[in-house]
């Protein structure tokens, strides 16, 4: 459980570090507020990378009974990594501090109207950690991710399986997101100002050459790591099992 533990804080770290919705919600809350706002919204983004950690080990127990629905997730992993990995790598030079995107900047204010219709303050330490949820849990990539997190450790022989390892991880991921909101919000409480251009750019130099490390690995894994035998034998069962069931409809 332990090695659980580490392995899902250093996942949780690094999948938090790509400046989205949730980073911006929380720079925003802490320069505006205090830090203490902007880490409560990171305690929202690092309760939902525990509930979708924990459920993607579980969907993880499937994909490792159906070889071709696992091999089917890691070719898409290998391909969203390498895309995330390149695009990060290639970002453009900035010229001014770090300021939220566009598209991040409306999931925000998304995510702050549907924060309004609910029975909170809207400066609120409450508002801030249902702020960091809603943000959180509008990021469609979310379950996924985590299903192709744990599956790169189960590959690499780190059982996230059982239930106690499975928790394990959780937790650790859980934890790894919030030590990452902390380290954010303490950057920017102590200078109350946006993020230089050099930071931002090596930010996304380290994340992005981390995925494509992790993407690269994922395609040695899906070549030389798979049971093609069996996912040739599980492919010719369905595709009798289809042909059996067309032709028995007719």
């Amino acid at each position: 459980m332990i090695l659980a533990i580490i392995v899902g804080f250093m996942s949780g770290w690094l999948i938090s570090m790509p400046i989205g919705p949730t980073n911006a919600a929380a720079i925003s809350r802490t320069i505006n507020l205090n830090y203490k706002h902007g880490f409560v919204v990171g305690l929202g983004g690092a309760l939902m990378d525990v509930i979708y950690c924990g459920g993607a080990t579980q969907i993880n127990v499937f994909l490792l009974n159906s070889p071709i629905f696992n091999l089917s997730f890691k070719i898409l992993g290998f391909g969203l990594l390498l895309y995330l990995g390149i695009t990060s790598l290639l970002s453009k030079k900035e010229t001014q501090p770090f300021a939220p995107s566009a598209a991040d900047t409306k999931r925000e204010l998304k995510g702050e109207e549907r924060l309004s219709r609910l029975p909170l303050k809207k400066a609120s330490y409450v508002g801030s950690f249902f702020l960091g949820v809603l943000l959180y849990a509008s990021n469609i990539a979310g379950v996924p991710e985590w299903i192709f997190i744990s599956s790169f450790w189960n590959n690499q022989g780190i059982s996230l399986t059982g239930y106690s390892s499975a928790l394990g991880f959780a937790i650790g991921a859980g934890i790894g997101t919030a030590g990452w909101f902390f380290t954010v919000v303490r950057y920017f409480a102590k200078r109350s100002t946006s993020l230089k251009p050099l930071t931002l750019r090596r930010i996304n130099h380290f994340t992005g050459g981390a995925m494509l490390a992790f993407g690269l690995y994922f395609g040695y894994q899906i070549i030389w790591k798979t049971n093609w035998k069996e996912v040739d034998t599980r492919w010719n069962v369905q595709y009798q099992k289809t042909m059996d069931s067309i032709t028995n409809s007719k």
